[in-house]
């Protein structure tokens, strides 16, 4: 779909330390239905590194069909953030493609908030030894909203590691879903590959659904995967309360620190900043909807 209706898109190769991020802003304004399609590369050449700031946000009643290929070179890095907020009347199609050469080193986070129906693929590939990768990401989902995240870690050489961290928040009739996969090939021998999604159900309607992978055709690795999905814990809510803190600061403050295993993987600090402020944001307004 995105080679046959993309009508833009950016090439950007990174081949300096960049200290200020690079940002891409995707806006739909509010017009009649239609498809967007954008497709980007970017290219991050030996010993660089960077930090890609990714928004979309938008209008009305559209389908956002976004790709992005990235290829990281020998010993370098990158940091890519993507803000996932478009119309709540939007559907949002993404997948990213990224290559990790000898030493790289990959910080990739995601916050989906956005769209009545979102669906994202990554596919995240070591072609070089001693990378280091670790993703991770956050759903703010209320309403209708669907939310699925698909994505495949496919460690085809050895010596590199990875680490997957979901952290999901369903309010209302949402649903989550997180399925990932980790492939170990043969040759991948001395692969660290972990993998954790957790969904925290704010209503008894909210749903998450977690489907955990490990495909391991190596003998000397190192790799696990766990999945859990439940309510606030009522202890610690009643801990707080008994404290003297109202019980929506107090869930506030919980759901707060349910997430933020997911934003410290940010390293820059300014947007890890502005996402935390996002999420108290959205955790007040799910604080006056219950009110």
């Amino acid at each position: 779909m995105n080679n046959a209706f993309a009508t833009a898109g950016v090439q950007v190769e990174i081949g300096s330390n960049i200290d200020a991020p690079v940002e891409l802003v995707h806006i739909a304004t509010d017009a009649e239905a239609r498809t967007i399609a954008t497709r980007h590369s970017i290219a991050v050449t030996d010993g660089a590194s960077a930090t890609l700031f990714e928004t979309h946000l938008g209008e009305g009643d559209y389908l956002s069909n976004s790709v992005i290929d990235v290829t990281l070179g020998t010993g370098a890095r990158l940091d890519r953030v993507k803000l996932e907020i478009e119309s709540r009347e939007a559907i949002h199609l993404a997948h990213a493609l990224i290559k990790l050469g000898t030493s790289a080193i990959l910080r990739d986070f995601t916050l989906t908030s956005g769209a009545r129906v979102n669906r994202q693929n990554g596919t995240i590939s070591f072609t070089g030894e001693k990378s280091d990768a670790k993703i991770a990401g956050s759903y703010l989902l209320s309403g209708k909203q669907h939310a699925d995240t698909r994505l495949l870690i496919d460690h085809r050489v050895p010596k590199c590691t990875s680490r997957e961290v979901f952290k999901c928040v369903m309010d209302e009739r949402a649903r989550g879903i997180f399925q990932g996969k980790v492939v170990v090939q043969r040759d991948a021998q001395k692969t660290d590959g972990k993998q954790s999604s957790h969904g925290l159900l704010l209503s008894e309607s909210a749903e998450f659904d977690a489907k955990p992978e490990l495909e391991i055709y190596a003998d000397d690795v190192v790799c696990g995967h766990g999945a859990t999905s439940g309510d606030i814990d009522h202890d610690h809510l009643f801990y707080l309360c008994s404290r003297g803190i109202p019980d929506a600061e107090a869930k506030s403050m919980l759901i707060g620190a349910f997430v933020a295993e997911a934003f410290d993987t940010i390293s820059h600090d300014s947007v890890r900043r502005e996402l935390a402020r996002f999420a108290e944001k959205w955790l007040s307004s799910r604080k006056d909807a219950t009110q």
